[in-house]
């Protein structure tokens, strides 16, 4: 719900994302686009919903970004980010995709305060972050992902190919949000 003081929410998150992306861009985990909206998108979070809204976003984007650096040079890793769309940096399409959503659930929250605004957050964090996690930590798999469909087994990078540590590592991240 907006407050009277709600512009000083404004400059806090503005203050506090601004720092957070500049730290992401200086590591090379942000491009300039995806700098600029981490930014925009943390200071609407909080100014918008505070700090429960933003907590979770960032224990989704600090996570991510960590495992998303973990065994970077790893073969098998190396070899399944070869086949993925986007590599590298994450830029502004990445961004929004990741949290538009939930910035939009934010704002309608500001607007018209109710608790399954934030239920609803929730579940949608837990999605993205077990979709990254998941992406990340199971491309490390030993055994060779299979399809989700068929059942085959598909090169690693494979778009619907699954493994038991990607599964696990999907769980893990929603549970992981889902208690943050």
């Amino acid at each position: 719900m907006l407050t009277d003081y709600w512009w000083l929410n404004l400059l806090a998150g503005f203050a506090g994302s601004g720092l957070i992306a500049l730290a992401a861009y200086a590591s090379r985990s942000l491009s300039g686009s995806g700098a600029w909206s981490a930014a925009m998108m943390g200071t609407a979070f909080v100014a918008l919903g505070g700090p429960v809204w933003f907590g979770t976003l960032i224990a989704f984007f600090l996570t991510s970004t960590l495992w998303s650096k973990y065994k970077r040079r790893h073969r098998s890793k190396a070899e399944a980010e070869s086949k993925y769309a986007k590599t590298g940096r994450r830029d502004a399409g990445q961004v929004w995709a990741n949290g538009g959503l939930g910035l939009a659930l934010c704002a309608g929250h500001a607007v018209w305060p109710d608790p399954g605004w934030l239920h609803a957050f929730v579940g949608v964090m837990a999605a993205v972050t077990a979709d990254t996690w998941a992406t990340e930590l199971g491309a490390l798999s030993r055994t060779p992902p299979r399809s989700i469909v068929g059942g085959r087994p598909v090169a690693p990078g494979t778009s619907g190919g699954v493994t038991a540590l990607g599964s696990a590592a999907a769980l893990a991240g929603a549970v992981f949000i889902g208690g943050a």
